[in-house]
């Protein structure tokens, strides 16, 4: 049996992406997950200070979240319009529907879970995806029909999966040979599971009473039918090295940090401004409050006398100023200028369109490779499953995400309609207009054949 210490090995790439994923993670939830994390830097001897100084301006501090505010920015647009599936002769398959409205066997319909792994893929890097049938652990099919079992779609985190190892085959492709992952883990025990290609090693490790591991309490191996280790690994931004992503927004975390430290200064300047240090000899007797009355010593020298330490307004308003330039470099360099109000110049039009056209490529990139994620999920369900893949079934997402403003875009096509009178012009500004206002289908078509009618009988009007 193996050792407890063994099982616990990791990739060489493990300690250090785990890490900056769980920082990144921190930074996209916030609140005391973001305030356990320490992320202030430390006055000199503040740590001796009693009372916890320390922990009291960690408190105080406020985090203004640029992370999650860009993720959702970047899901609005994304989940606006809902992926669209072909299911083909499979439209009435109870298990298709049934995988469909609870993908992870948690109540979370596809569209939501693909959403909420594209959030955490752009935040930490990268997310594993687990395709799994547990019939290993029954007997039969009438077996796992009575208990449910069917695939589903089970999501890691970078920090659950311990170990990874991909093997070129023979035709080039990179194929994952072996991964390691925590199924769970608590203050009394830990599960570990092993898959390779041919078979799956659960292993439940005990824990002594200050959580470290002791044993390995149960070790059971089933074999694995698909042949083939059912993970994928969704890395919008994918690293060199295999099994590792990049995170879309790991500068925007930064930078959010350094804002945060920023505001910590901020509220000590504003703190010590009302209430200012005040600088005397031991001996000197000074009560607080107003009009406290400081009592010295007739002979005390000028140089000894009692004075205020006091920062000046200016220090306040480079505080702010500095905090504006950081929040405009995170608009810049997400591309979301466009989408939210900056302060300071505005921006021209020309610069609005190129920042919505770099918006519209980085989602559309996004947007690709949601899709390709989910056609392995599909190919991994349907091998599970039995089930050969029909023909025509297709999944696809948007790859144009127009955030023109619409308001703009009306106004000037009431002036081109007022502009040209021409009727062939006048009949496609308002199947624009059309386009652009009316979302449903069959009223837009209606509308549309209702202008081409229009215009073949000369009623077109302005």
């Amino acid at each position: 049996m193996a050792k407890a210490e063994d099982l616990l090995s990791t990739h060489v790439a493990y300690t250090e992406h785990a890490k900056e994923a769980d920082f990144l993670y921190r930074s996209y939830v916030g609140g005391k997950l973001y305030q356990k994390g320490d992320y202030l830097t430390k006055y000199l001897g503040e740590g001796n200070l009693p009372g916890d100084a320390y922990g009291k301006r960690l408190e105080a501090t406020p985090l203004d979240n640029h992370v999650k505010t860009t993720i959702d920015i970047y899901s609005s647009f994304l989940f606006r319009h809902l992926p669209k599936r072909t299911l083909g002769q499979l439209i009435n398959n109870p298990s298709v529907m049934q995988f469909m409205g609870d993908m992870d066997q948690n109540g979370q319909t596809i569209d939501s879970f693909m959403k909420t792994v594209n959030d955490m893929a752009l935040v930490t890097g990268n997310v594993w995806l687990l395709v799994d049938k547990p019939n290993y652990a029954v007997t039969t099919q009438a077996e796992a029909e009575a208990l449910g079992v069917r695939a589903y779609v089970c999501a890691y985190s970078p920090q659950n999966v311990l170990d990874w190892e991909y093997k070129r085959q023979v035709n080039g492709k990179q194929e994952l040979v072996y991964i390691k992952v925590v199924e769970h883990d608590s203050n009394n025990s830990m599960m570990l599971t092993e898959w390779y290609p041919d078979h799956i090693h659960k292993y439940t490790i005990s824990k002594d009473t200050l959580g470290e591991v002791e044993e390995v309490m149960e070790d059971m191996v089933f074999e694995n039918p698909l042949g083939m280790i059912p993970f994928i690994n969704y890395a919008p931004l994918p690293s060199p090295r295999l099994g590792i992503g990049y995170s879309l927004v790991a500068d925007v975390a930064y930078a959010q940090k350094y804002i945060y430290n920023l505001l910590s200064e901020l509220e000590q300047n504003i703190r010590i401004s009302g209430h200012p240090s005040l600088v005397k000899t031991p001996s000197t007797k000074a009560s607080a409050g107003a009009g406290a009355i400081i009592e010295v010593q007739e002979d005390t020298e000028p140089g000894l006398k009692p004075y205020l330490l006091q920062p000046s307004g200016s220090s306040i308003e480079g505080i702010l100023d500095a905090i504006d330039k950081v929040v405009n470099s995170i608009t810049r360099m997400t591309h979301t200028s466009a989408v939210q109000i900056m302060r300071g110049t505005p921006m021209s039009g020309v610069a609005l369109q190129t920042e919505r056209q770099l918006l519209n490529t980085k989602l559309a990139d996004i947007s690709h490779s949601l899709e390709e994620a989910e056609y392995k999920i599909w190919n991994l369900w349907f091998a599970w499953q039995g089930i050969e893949q029909p023909e025509d079934f297709m999944v696809t997402y948007a790859d144009t995400f127009d955030i023109r403003d619409e308001h703009s875009d009306l106004e000037l096509y009431k002036k081109a309609v007022e502009t040209v009178p021409h009727e062939a012009f006048q009949m496609q500004m308002h199947k624009m207009i059309t386009e652009m206002l009316v979302d449903d289908e069959q009223t837009k078509n209606d509308i549309l054949a209702s202008i081409e009618a229009d215009h073949s009988a000369g009623n077109l009007t302005e």
